[in-house]
């Protein structure tokens, strides 16, 4: 395990670390301590689990190569319960009760915005990990995101899917900030492209039917629908929808495979094509992949949201190092180079923009086939 971790730091840190003073932290027993939240129970669970994975594997990482500036960094994790009210529970106790000055995650936009909206009211740090509405942007200085934003993937998605050859195309996605933004990327793209675009039909999450909403996106019968879920809906939707025998001529399109594809049953899901993140990393994940599993026993791909985490986890570490203070404005500052210096197992450049959101970002074509997801050629 030592010689993988020697291998994966590289020479970041340490370069990172000649460039701050000693910092004025959050203690506890000369420990900086910092928050996270994941959605460890609920319906993405299982995302959130391998979130929290990739933020201890950084953590323990990041104090075997000494700390920030000398100190430890402890993460005190909290269970958003994939749900705002959840969220807003676990940044008010981070922030009040903790103190933390800065917060990792969180996992959904519907998440990410109001407790980024307080926590940046707030002056303190967030990170999110796996948060893509457009409507993050608008956040505000103290706010950082590390995967790029629905804009990237829905007009990404979309482009995949024109390649199809396909006229007519229509969503089914969640009623929230992110579905709706893969939906408005997804449709301007496609009408752009001068093909026809039939309906969008977005659902609640936490039903127990979604038979109305699947017979509606298939009422016109479109060639294509992109489907966006979490996984306890994803495995509902596509049982009605198979069990109704309705299914697209040319296919579904999806993305975030790994958000859908560990919960599903298999010949429901049988041929979905979409956009898997953070795969095409080269060197750096296959280290982190190692790394993973040596600490955990289990296979790093199983969701792409762990790798997330851990380079979120690391960028952290080194504003912090940087800006040798908890102060919000200089770590902030830091964030932007942290961003720029650090390679990430999910892409290499993990460069901020202006509003804190990603620059760019490594997409996958995968489909989705005898209950595994494999590369599409």
């Amino acid at each position: 395990m030592k010689k993988v971790i020697l291998s994966i730091l590289g020479a970041v840190f340490l370069s990172v670390m000649s460039l701050a003073t000693t910092p004025t932290v959050c203690k506890a027993a000369g420990e900086l301590v910092i928050g996270a939240i994941s959605p460890l129970t609920g319906s993405s669970a299982i995302q959130g689990l391998d979130m929290q994975r990739g933020e201890q594997l950084a953590l323990e990482q990041i104090n075997a190569a000494g700390g920030v500036n000398g100190h430890p960094l402890k993460i005190l994790f909290e269970d958003d319960q994939s749900n705002p009210r959840g969220g807003m529970d676990a940044v008010h106790k981070l922030v009040d009760i903790n103190k933390v000055p800065l917060i990792i995650g969180a996992y959904s936009s519907g998440v990410s915005l109001p407790t980024g909206q307080w926590t940046n009211s707030k002056k303190v740090i967030q990170i999110a990990v796996a948060s893509t509405s457009p409507e993050l942007r608008n956040i505000g200085p103290y706010f950082f995101n590390v995967i790029a934003l629905d804009d990237v993937m829905g007009t990404k998605l979309a482009e995949f899917a024109l390649e199809s050859g396909a006229d007519t195309y229509a969503s089914i996605t969640v009623n929230n900030p992110f579905g709706i933004g893969i939906e408005i990327w997804t449709k301007k793209t496609i009408e752009k492209a001068g093909k026809q675009w039939l309906d969008a039909v977005r659902y609640d999450e936490n039903k127990t039917d979604y038979r109305a909403e699947v017979e509606r996106v298939f009422s016109k019968k479109p060639q294509v629908v992109f489907f966006t879920a979490y996984g306890t809906e994803s495995k509902l939707i596509l049982k009605q929808a198979y069990e109704m025998g309705l299914k697209p001529s040319v296919g579904w399109y999806a993305d975030y495979p790994t958000m859908w594809s560990n919960e599903v049953i298999p010949e429901t899901a049988e041929g979905i094509r979409g956009l898997e993140i953070g795969a095409a990393a080269g060197t750096r994940y296959e280290e982190y992949q190692a790394a993973y599993k040596e600490k955990f026993g289990k296979d790093a791909k199983q969701t792409a949201f762990g790798a997330y985490g851990y380079d979120a986890t690391w960028i952290a570490a080194l504003a912090l190092n940087m800006a040798g203070s908890t102060n919000p404005q200089k770590i902030a500052k830091a964030l932007y180079t942290a961003g720029q210096v650090y390679n990430g197992v999910t892409g290499g450049n993990k460069s901020f923009d202006k509003d804190g959101m990603q620059v760019t970002e490594q997409y996958r074509p995968v489909v989705y086939e005898k209950g595994e997801l494999h590369s599409y050629k």
